[in-house]
């Protein structure tokens, strides 16, 4: 896993800087660069803007994992009927439950209304009344998929929204 000091690090040779040349821009010590980059602490989150205007990236890039993004906008608006939805729920206590529904049904079932019927009937699937699904569809529209929401709930359990 890919740490914030070892991104600072990459784009700032990638852009010829020195830590000297970085510190001066950013208004800090290069003693502060430097501990930046081995990881002996943090930018100060006034300063992750900067660096990303600096380096030419955005900030999720600079604070990228290397686990690849979780939410993405597509610069094409994705085909829905060839798209899913998937709903994971990792229980509390161990039980795990997934979800996988063609997204074009999802739209349908928005349309009349049935959704949460469909999918819970109520025991354990609270969350899933108070999911916006018609949003989730709105997002997708205009491009986004990937990971749409993450909620733990007050009993623990971890529940997951993504559209592929």
């Amino acid at each position: 896993m890919k740490t914030i000091g070892q991104n600072i690090s990459v784009y700032r040779k990638q852009k010829g800087l020195t830590q000297e040349g970085l510190a001066e821009l950013c208004s800090v010590t290069p003693q502060a660069v430097s501990k930046w980059e081995n990881d002996a602490s943090y930018p100060d989150i006034a300063l992750l803007k900067p660096l990303a205007r600096i380096f030419g990236i955005s900030v999720d890039e600079l604070l990228d994992d290397g686990e690849g993004p979780v939410t993405r906008l597509v610069p094409a608006v994705p085909d829905i009927s060839k798209m899913l939805l998937r709903l994971r729920v990792n229980g509390a206590d161990g039980d795990k439950v997934s979800i996988n529904l063609p997204l074009k049904l999802v739209e349908m079932l928005v349309g009349d209304g049935t959704l949460a019927a469909k999918l819970g009937d109520g025991k354990g699937s609270d969350w899933l009344k108070s999911v916006d699904f018609s949003q989730v569809i709105s997002l997708v529209s205009l491009g986004v998929t990937g990971k749409l929401l993450e909620v733990q709930s007050a009993d623990g359990d971890l529940v997951e929204i993504w559209v592929e």
